[in-house]
């Protein structure tokens, strides 16, 4: 059932009366009838399903870890000796004990692909034990109502057949007075054995298949990405002129200079010296803009923990010379520098999106005394960042469809995807938000992520 559930990255369930997980963030969504849909990812899932098994009397059903997200999962003294076992012996796939009248088991849990959806933000990787799922019985019970069942030799035959496992490990203590039972329970272990196996054989076939899709949508995906990424390079040529213009028109004038002061001074050695000094100087700032282009270009292939400040002033240098040609004033309203975690270039290039989209409409609609204020703020769980422009805002008509992809409402320059991988990013790469509202001056972006804590990365 957790393969099943994970395979799809959790599941959405309607019900009015069940509460969401506090741990999953949204714990629900509405649908378009206005139905609260619950977000059961694999670990709530089997909790619920623990719950249930564990009305029998002395029936425990359990799942934990070593690394807690649910505080209510913390292991006791001995799921925490088996816990660290597994750590030890990752190759172990279960472990069982009986002491005190008691019979214990545990089936560890090892990260697959799929399970790095909700838990590659703990540091885990393909093939970690990330926890174990906990059977526990008390064995007197089972081996008193075994005792009225095998009256009947032929009833006890089809009891171990189609027995769970806790009867399995009570046939394991029968036969201690039982020799001749030893045979008939180490050929159904090895049966069960090979079922198991052919399982795990189907599971892998499925999980194998269900990965090719996700790698074929993800390919999709990142074409989209790539689209978009050329789309804003063309435009990034465009500042690389504007930002060179003055510094070689600059060059030119200070070699003119240099020309005739030399033919007409006598090649004064020092002034010399000072002009070509000044165009080094040029030249070097020509060779830094280069490389802010190049960097910001650079793909992010690992989360990283950034300052949401940083990477804001990384979008609005690249854009600033466009800005200044076109007297657009930009400011940024931030009282402390944030940390949040994700892909740090993705989200600069979503900011540059929408500060792109911003100075476009502000050429277009020729607003004067054109703005763009990008407000960075926090509160206890989340961190913000907004784009608000003084265009008038979007046309109510249209601003529910603008992260619609191939939506544009740029008639002959726009490609309609902009948004909607900006969208993408935050929202599948970085589990954050991006909305947009119409204030009172023009439009505005909200870009929200999960604040930063540094114990849920330890």
């Amino acid at each position: 059932m957790r393969h099943w559930n994970a395979q799809f990255e959790g599941v959405y369930v309607k019900s009015d009366d069940l509460a969401p997980n506090p741990y999953l963030n949204p714990g629900y969504i509405n649908s378009k009838n206005d139905e609260k849909l619950i977000w059961i990812n694999p670990a709530f899932m089997t909790r619920q399903i623990s719950n249930i098994a564990s009305k029998r009397d002395g029936f425990n059903l359990k799942i934990t870890s070593n690394k807690l997200i649910n505080k209510n999962n913390a292991p006791n003294e001995d799921e925490k000796k088996i816990l660290d076992y597994f750590d030890k012996n990752p190759n172990k796939p279960y472990y069982w004990e009986i002491k005190n009248n008691e019979f214990k088991f545990m089936g560890s849990l090892v990260t697959e692909q799929a399970c790095l959806a909700c838990h590659a933000k703990q540091g885990y990787k393909i093939g970690d034990i990330r926890g174990g799922i906990s059977v526990s019985f008390d064995i007197d019970d089972e081996i008193g109502k075994l005792a009225e069942i095998k009256k009947d030799n032929y009833q006890i035959i089809f009891f171990l057949v189609i027995a769970s496992i806790g009867a399995i490990v009570t046939l394991l203590i029968y036969e201690k007075a039982k020799k001749k039972d030893e045979e008939k329970i180490s050929k159904l272990n090895d049966s069960l054995e090979f079922k198991v196996k052919e399982l795990d054989e189907f599971n892998k076939t499925l999980h194998k298949k269900v990965q090719e899709e996700v790698l074929k949508q993800r390919e999709k995906e990142n074409m989209l990405i790539q689209q978009s990424k050329l789309a804003a390079l063309g435009e990034m040529i465009g500042n690389i002129a504007h930002q060179w213009r003055q510094p070689i028109s600059a060059v030119s004038a200070i070699m003119m200079n240099i020309k005739w002061t030399a033919i007409s001074s006598g090649m004064d050695r020092n002034f010399i010296d000072e002009r070509m000094n000044e165009a080094n100087e040029q030249l070097k700032y020509m060779s830094l803009t280069i490389d802010d282009f190049r960097n910001f270009f650079k793909p992010d292939n690992e989360k990283e923990i950034f300052y949401i400040k940083d990477e804001v002033k990384k979008a609005c240098k690249i854009t600033q010379a466009t800005l200044e040609n076109y007297n657009i004033n930009l400011q940024i309203h931030v009282k402390s520098n944030i940390q949040v975690y994700g892909y740090a270039n993705e989200f600069s290039q979503v900011v540059l999106n929408l500060i792109s989209n911003a100075k476009d409409v502000l050429i277009e609609r020729k607003i004067q005394n054109p703005k763009i204020n990008i407000y960075i703020y926090e509160n206890d769980k989340k961190v913000c960042c907004e784009v608000e422009d003084n265009a008038n805002g979007i046309d109510e008509l249209i601003i529910d469809r603008i992260f619609e992809p191939y939506f544009s409402t740029k008639a002959n320059s726009g490609t309609g995807i902009g948004l909607y991988i900006s969208k993408e990013i935050i929202e599948k790469h970085m589990q954050g938000n991006l909305t947009v509202e119409n204030s009172l001056s023009g439009a505005k972006f909200k870009i929200c992520l999960t604040k930063f804590k540094e114990s849920q990365y330890a």
